[in-house]
């Protein structure tokens, strides 16, 4: 259990507080209402900074490389593809050959394993950034 601001909070995972000082007072936001499309611009600017440091990482990964790049070869060799996966790209039925059903699968696979990548890393620098934040509250 962990007390803040007045608040008594059971799980600090499922439920927390942000303190914003004011000029009036603190203001308290639950994590669980925050909508991620409307963002205050400090914390807006902190998940751009987490972007760019997963970004700096996977670029390294030789595995994401190899996804990422044939990725792009798909897409190169088959246009439909980004017309299927862009907004509003697809104004009448298509009709698809096996090969171009095949092409399409793995895409998607890709985009997959892409996605899966990039959420492990995510979820590997919160872990870094919970170890620092951990060792700086045992120097307090």
């Amino acid at each position: 259990m962990c007390e803040m601001k007045n608040h008594t909070v059971d799980s600090p995972l499922a439920f927390c507080y942000i303190s914003l000082e004011k000029q009036k007072g603190a203001i308290a936001m639950d994590i669980r209402n925050i909508d991620i499309y409307n963002l205050p611009k400090w914390f807006s600017d902190i998940i751009e900074e987490i972007d760019i440091l997963c970004e700096e990482a996977l670029r390294s990964s030789v595995s994401y490389s190899k996804i990422t790049e044939e990725r792009y070869r798909i897409l190169d060799k088959h246009d439909f593809i980004s017309r299927l996966t862009d907004d509003g790209g697809v104004e009448e039925p298509m009709e698809l050959t096996a090969g171009e059903t095949k092409a399409l699968s793995r895409f998607f696979t890709l985009e997959y394993d892409k996605a899966r990548a990039e959420s492990i890393q995510m979820y590997l620098l919160g872990c870094s950034h919970i170890f620092k934040l951990l060792r700086m509250l045992e120097e307090i």
